[in-house]
């Protein structure tokens, strides 16, 4: 808890760039003793500058992210080598664009995730206006059960030659170092439905890209999955043949993304959310009337404590995940949330609360992604960038 200082931002994210670099910087480590490279994942950070080149300090293959807009902001880096590196950093693009965006994704990104022929036909048009006789790889996706995007495994080698054969006729030719082509095979796992990652899941993909490279006549890239990997690696490693590894929220968050506990030697509070109290009251625990859907269209349940100091900070879901906040201080307990209305119980806070103070939180991921993109929540980057 604290003073606002005259000046500085509130709602805000306190972002302390050395910590995530750390984090960068172990979680390669990892990486490089199993044979891997890792894609620091930037999306949970809409691609922000200053945390790119942190994590690029830290050793990272090469940044990942979904949207264009991350890309755009961080051409930069690759041009002049991601802060001092040479040659810049490699840009993979994890959500397909969709055919209208091919130009565009080819002029920011070196590889692209599909799974869609149209697509891939159109990335290839695209690579053949903008990268004329040179090579741009698609990485096909591979849905191994978390039923969200890619092909089905049985699909997957009679779809790679399928979509090979439009990517050669969309880029004018079938030399793989001249056009674009099938570069690899990716999965991804635990982001939909929560499906945790094995050694199976990872024999198959591996399997399916020995397959696949032979129906193409050359050895795929095998891309891994996501931090809900980082377990599986550390307790018995991965199977021979996975390339690389893409890496978000334990490099920004220090924890595994299947529990949400901490890694080893990772620190946990890269992001501290402040935010201002407006209002100091003691009210009831239980709605007085009839109840029936709040603004978001949900039934909260509540249990009567009687009167207790309560505090409002001011921020809602529109900049944050209430659900995704831990304060920093004991005795606080966040209860709610509705727009721009944060509702905190501050009965058994110790201290003295007033008007004007801050509170302060660790968040989550889900909490990072919201409070980054929402333009009310200012970010004030601390640590040597």
């Amino acid at each position: 808890m604290r003073v606002t200082s005259e000046g500085l931002p509130s709602p805000r994210l306190e972002i302390d760039v050395e910590a995530i670099r750390h984090n960068a910087r172990v979680v390669s480590g990892w990486c490089r003793d199993a044979g891997l490279g890792v894609y620091a994942v930037t999306k949970g950070v809409r691609g922000d500058p200053l945390i790119a080149r942190a994590l690029l300090g830290g050793g990272v293959t090469g940044l990942a992210d979904s949207r264009l807009s991350s890309f755009r902001q961080l051409q930069d880096l690759r041009q002049s080598g991601g802060g001092g590196r040479a040659p810049g950093p490699r840009f993979l693009l994890l959500r397909a664009p969709s055919p209208g965006q091919a130009t565009e994704a080819v002029s920011l990104a070196d590889e692209v995730l599909c799974a869609s022929a149209d697509v891939a036909e159109a990335v290839g048009r695209a690579a053949a206006g903008l990268r004329p006789g040179r090579a741009y790889g698609v990485i096909l996706t591979v849905d191994l059960g978390d039923l969200r995007e890619g092909l089905l495994p049985e699909d997957v080698p009679r779809a790679a030659v399928a979509i090979e054969e439009r990517l050669a006729r969309a880029s004018g030719g079938r030399d793989p170092e001249r056009r674009a082509f099938v570069a690899g095979l990716a999965t991804n796992l635990a982001c939909f439905c929560g499906v945790v990652p094995t050694r199976g899941h990872l024999e198959t993909l591996v399997d399916l890209a020995r397959q696949t490279g032979q129906a193409l006549g050359r050895r795929l890239s095998v891309s891994g999955g996501n931090t809900a990997v980082l377990p599986l690696l550390l307790r018995e490693g991965l199977p021979p043949g996975i390339d690389d590894l893409r890496v978000g929220e334990g490099i920004l968050l220090g924890r595994e993304s299947l529990h949400r506990e901490p890694l080893p030697g990772l620190r946990v509070d890269p992001f501290t959310l402040w935010g201002p109290v407006i209002e100091i009251a003691r009210k009831p625990t239980c709605p007085v009337g009839e109840c029936a859907e709040d603004a978001f269209g949900h039934r909260p349940v509540f249990v009567d404590r009687g009167r207790r100091l309560r505090a409002i900070v001011a921020a809602g879901r529109q900049d944050l995940v209430p659900e995704g906040l831990r304060p920093l201080t004991g005795g606080l307990e966040v209860v709610g949330a509705t727009s721009d209305h944060l509702v905190i119980d501050v009965e058994d806070y110790p201290g003295t609360l007033r008007v004007g103070d801050e509170v302060g939180f660790r968040v989550n991921y889900a909490c990072l992604l919201q409070a980054m993109t929402s333009p009310d929540v200012a970010r004030v980057h601390v640590g040597q960038a």
